[in-house]
Formats: C-alpha cells, sequence, structure tokens
C-alpha cells in the first residue's frame, strides 16, 4: 500500500472495512489511491464505509472517486462539503444504480440545487436496496420537495429521509404533505429541521401525519411555528399512534400554545416518548402546564424531555421538580439554560430523592451554587437509579463537582459490572 493511501485508510486492523478522511485536503494523487483501494478486489474485506468531508474534493475528483465505488461493496457513501454539484450527484446515481449493496447515500452541505440532484432522485425513485437519503443542508428549495415527492411516492423502500436545512418553505411542506398521505410512503424517519416552513406549512405536514403510520421520528425545529399552529399539532398527536420522537425545538410556543399543544395534544396521547421543546420562550407558566400535564395523564409515555433554554426561571424548575416526583415513566429531563437558582435545585433534589423512574438531569448553565448542588449530591446518593446529574456551567467549587461525577461514575461502572452475564 503507497503512503498516500495508507494515509485515506482508517482501519482498526490489517482488513480494511472504511475509508475515512474528514476535514482534510484530498489531492489527485491521493483521489487516484482512494480510487484503486475501492477496486482493489484482492482484498481480504472490501471497503465498506466511504466517509469523506470537507476535502475540496469538488466535482471532478467527487466524480472519479463514484465511478470507482459503482461496481464495489459499499454499502455506505458519505460526502459531505465537498462541492460535488451536478457531475458528483450524478456519479451517485450511477453508483445506485450499479451498487446493489449500497444502503446509505449522503451529500450534505454541497450547495445542490434542485436540478442537481434531479437525477440522483431518479435513481432512488427505483432503488430497492437504499434505504437511508441525506440532502441536508443544500438548496433544494421548493422544487426540490417536489422531486423528492415524485420519487418516493415510488420508492417502498426509504425510511430515513434527511432534507433539514433547505429553504423548503410551505410549498415545499406541500410537497411532502402529499408524500406521506401515499399510503406505501416507507419514511420512518423526517428530518426537516430550518427549512422556513412557517404555521401554515407545519400544519399541512401534521395533518398529513395524522393518518401516517410509518413516521416514528419527526423534526420541525427551527421553522417559524407559532401558537397559531399548536392546535395542528396536538391533533396529530391525538390521532397518530405510530409517532414516537417530536422535535420543536427553537421555534416561537408561547404559554398559550402550550396549553392547546397539552391538553388537546400530550393528554391525548400515550406513544409519544420524546418531545423537545428547547429554545421556545414558554416561561414559567407555560412550564406549569406541561408539568401539570404530564404528571396527570397517568398513559403517557413521554420517557424524554428536553426544555432547555425556554426561560422556565425558579418557578417553572419548581413546578418541573413536582412532575419528577409524580411521573413513573420519565427517565431523562434537559432543564439546562433555564436561571435555575438554589431554591429551584433543591426543589428537584427533594423530588428526584423518592422519584420513581428519572435517571437523567441535565441542569448546566444555570445559577445554582453550592447549597443548591449539595442538595442534588444528597438525592443522587439516596436514589440509586440515579446515572447522571450534569451541573457544568453553575457556580458550584470543583471540589463539589468531582464528588458528583466521582460518584455517578462509579455508579455506571457497577451497573455494568451487574449487568454482565453470568457464565458460572
Amino acid at each position: 500500500m503507497d503512503k498516500a493511501t495508507a494515509v485515506a485508510v482508517d482501519s482498526s486492523s490489517q482488513h480494511v472495512r472504511s475509508l475515512h478522511i474528514g476535514w482534510k485536503p484530498i489531492s489527485s494523487d491521493l483521489c487516484a489511491s482512494i480510487c484503486n483501494l475501492l477496486q482493489d478486489r484482492s482484498a481480504d474485506a472490501p471497503i465498506r464505509v466511504l466517509y469523506l468531508v470537507d476535502n475540496q474534493l469538488g466535482p471532478t475528483l467527487a466524480a472519479q472517486i463514484l465511478n470507482a465505488a459503482e461496481s464495489t461493496s459499499c454499502s455506505e457513501i458519505v460526502l459531505r462539503f465537498n462541492d460535488i454539484g451536478r457531475e458528483g450527484c450524478d456519479g451517485m446515481a450511477n453508483v445506485i444504480n450499479m451498487n446493489s449493496k449500497l444502503l446509505c447515500v449522503d451529500v450534505q452541505g454541497n450547495k445542490l440545487s434542485a436540478p442537481d440532484v434531479r437525477k440522483l432522485l431518479k435513481s432512488i425513485a427505483t432503488s430497492t436496496t437504499v434505504t437511508r437519503l441525506n440532502i441536508s443542508s443544500n438548496e433544494i428549495g421548493p422544487d426540490g420537495a417536489a422531486l423528492v415527492q415524485k420519487a418516493l411516492a415510488r420508492n417502498t423502500y426509504i425510511t430515513h429521509l434527511n432534507l433539514s436545512m433547505n429553504e423548503l418553505g410551505p410549498s415545499g411542506a406541500a410537497s411532502l404533505a402529499e408524500l406521506l398521505a401515499v399510503p406505501t410512503c416507507a419514511v420512518q424517519t423526517l428530518l426537516l429541521y430550518g427549512n422556513y416552513l412557517g404555521d401554515d406549512g407545519v400544519r399541512m405536514l401534521c395533518e398529513a401525519i395524522q393518518g401516517n403510520k410509518e413516521v416514528k421520528r419527526f423534526t420541525l425545529g427551527n421553522n417559524n411555528v407559532t401558537d397559531n399552529c399548536a392546535a395542528a399539532i396536538a391533533a396529530m398527536l391525538e390521532a397518530n399512534r405510530t409517532l414516537e420522537e417530536l422535535d420543536l425545538r427553537l421555534n416561537a410556543f408561547t404559554v398559550g400554545g402550550m396549553k392547546r399543544l397539552c391538553k388537546n395534544g400530550l393528554e391525548q396521547n400515550s406513544t409519544l416518548s420524546y418531545l423537545s421543546l428547547s429554545g421556545n420562550p414558554l416561561g414559567p407558566v407555560g412550564a406549569d402546564e406541561l408539568a401539570k400535564s404530564l404528571a396527570a395523564h397517568r398513559t403517557s409515555g413521554v420517557t424524554r424531555l428536553d426544555i432547555s433554554s425556554c426561560s422556565i426561571g425558579p418557578t417553572g424548575g419548581m413546578r418541573i421538580a413536582l412532575l419528577l416526583k409524580t411521573s413513573n415513566v420519565l427517565q431523562e429531563i434537559n432543564l439546562a439554560d433555564n436561571l435555575l437558582d438554589d431554591e429551584a435545585a433543591v426543589a428537584i433534589a427533594n423530588n428526584i430523592t423518592v422519584a420513581e423512574s428519572i435517571t437523567d438531569i441535565d441542569l448546566s448553565s444555570n445559577a445554582i451554587n453550592d447549597e443548591g448542588a449539595t442538595f442534588l449530591l444528597d438525592a443522587a446518593n439516596e436514589n440509586t437509579r440515579i446515572t447522571a446529574v450534569t451541573l457544568q456551567g453553575n457556580r458550584l467549587n470543583r471540589v463539589l463537582q468531582k464528588k458528583i461525577d466521582t460518584l455517578l461514575e462509579e455508579r455506571m461502572v457497577l451497573m455494568r459490572f451487574q449487568k454482565r452475564p453470568n457464565f458460572v
């Protein structure tokens, strides 16, 4: 193996299985070595994963590498932030057509337009092997969303679709809503973060998912969604019994939206297990609405809750503390960056001491001092279910931080030891 190839190969043994190169320019010589490595039939274990990130490839070198990958056994091809252009996309389309082992296609961050991805999506339409498609952080816009809709309306194999950061807008949302209404649509994970969907776009998507029986993970973060859309999201939660994870972070929900979302949505749903409202201005009253709703709904399935950066303050923290005590399903909660003080920390500590389900609490970047941290340490000592209490970015001294870290590290080691199989 020549020096250039040796640099490119990331392998824990002499049997090459994956090739990872990140944040390192790839020259023409190194590109040739990569192509040779991909096509090496004498290798004990062929390249299965090709992972190239920010290598300044450009369309020509990307096309050369993809041409070499056509007749290989690669199951995952990742070309991120490499400006592959239409030529590179067309090369990826050829790989999809020729490679019967390919499962994952990832072209994130390549400034691709709708015309650039047209041929790639035509190949996806007829593929019976690819299950994961990532076109995030490009510029496909609503026209690209229409192409995705057309391709996946014929495809029953794609289960993971990432279209985040593509400026899809409400028109793009309409195309995807049409796709979600197709009975044969197999998409289970749909990531649409940062697409300027607005209330109208999200409303159309939520209406489509009401009757969808496949989508399990749905990301709608950073889409300019307001309280006006809360009723549509609530109706989706009430009607749908498949959705397990919902990400609504960095939108504009306030206490008014939370009331509708809780009463008409969360309280009518028992299948959602993860909810993120991070970065929404809920305030203490919004936190209270959420806490009361989840505490009263005895069949709630929410095990992970993220309400970081929601401006809930000490009062909201104390309301959430009561939820930690009463819930018998909530396992992980993120309360970071919420202006929580010692009073809130003491309330949380007192309630998690007797909590039945909580294991992981993130209280980082608040205003907790040694007093609150001491109570949290005592609570973690008392409740052996607790495996993580994150307090970085608060005002406690290093000795106290070390005590908490040591306690939980030792507990994790003990738990791993207890889970080991007994062969005696």
